[in-house]
């Protein structure tokens, strides 16, 4: 299932566990989908023993938990998660260079996401096609704007709220759940964030 809520980070040891760029990763990861350490391993490319420490770090840590174990081979694996979808620290942690860091990681993790995605999808996926001008199958557009918090904010809702009425949002529970004949499968990445550099073209 999607990962909702948002848990406050309290103290300078929790802040530090999360600051580092892999667990950053591993957390990513966590926010979407319950993973064994092992299957973390394979994913982010790295050692076995390496990514249960950074595990133990997290959950020590209240970032992270165990949501189930399964036993396979004789071997009793363990399935974390996230303990919520948002990460965000309490006023008195503030400022955090750490936590400044941890946030751009984030956003150049779902860059990075997105362009496996790209790589890896079909052909069809950016082929023309002319039979219907007014139509477009796909989006590759950047935008700068200016706005209040407030109306960031308001468009973010708005956002949240487009998106559940017209969509089925995938998930791990729906992945597996029938589609009607007319329904495909769209992959939507969405950044935004303060920019008052007006040199930088879009």
């Amino acid at each position: 299932m999607n990962m909702t809520g948002v848990y406050k980070i309290k103290t300078h040891d929790q802040l530090k566990a999360i600051a580092d760029p892999l667990r950053t990763k591993i957390l990513m990861k966590l926010v979407k989908e319950a993973y064994t350490g092992q299957q973390l391993a394979e994913m982010l490319g790295i050692q076995r023993n390496n990514i249960y420490f950074h595990l133990k770090e997290l959950e020590k840590h209240g970032i992270i938990q165990v949501v189930r174990k399964e036993e396979k081979n004789g071997i009793v694996q363990k399935y974390y998660r996230a303990v919520a979808g948002r990460f965000i620290p309490e006023d008195h942690l503030l400022p955090s260079a750490d936590l400044v860091e941890t946030s751009r990681q984030v956003f150049m993790e779902t860059l990075e996401a997105t362009r496996t995605k790209i790589e890896n999808a079909p052909a069809e996926s950016f082929a023309l096609d002319s039979r219907n001008e007014t139509r477009r199958k796909n989006i590759a557009s950047t935008y700068r704007f200016h706005a209040t918090e407030e109306s960031f904010h308001a468009f973010v809702e708005e956002f949240r709220q487009l998106m559940n009425k017209h969509f089925t949002i995938q998930t791990s529970e729906t992945a597996d759940s029938q589609e009607s004949v007319e329904e495909k499968g769209y992959y939507l990445s969405l950044i935004a964030f303060q920019d008052d550099d007006e040199n930088i073209t879009n």
